[in-house]
């Protein structure tokens, strides 16, 4: 079981650092707008922390 729940949290993890590397592209060689990208930002880190809450809540239930 242990691989099992390994797995899962390398597979979230690879999609949710995914739009963090997006961005950072758009805004390193795409050259779009840093306040664009930090309100895209902001929006990323209020969906991680409600993950991590559920994640918390279903691992500590």
């Amino acid at each position: 079981m242990t691989g099992v729940k390994l797995e899962l949290i390398l597979e979230f993890g690879v999609i949710l650092i995914s739009p963090i590397v997006y961005h950072l592209y758009l805004l390193k060689y795409k050259k779009i707008a840093r306040e664009i990208v930090f309100k895209d930002i902001k929006i990323y880190l209020l969906l991680y922390g409600l993950i991590a809450v559920t994640g918390l809540f279903v691992f500590l239930r």
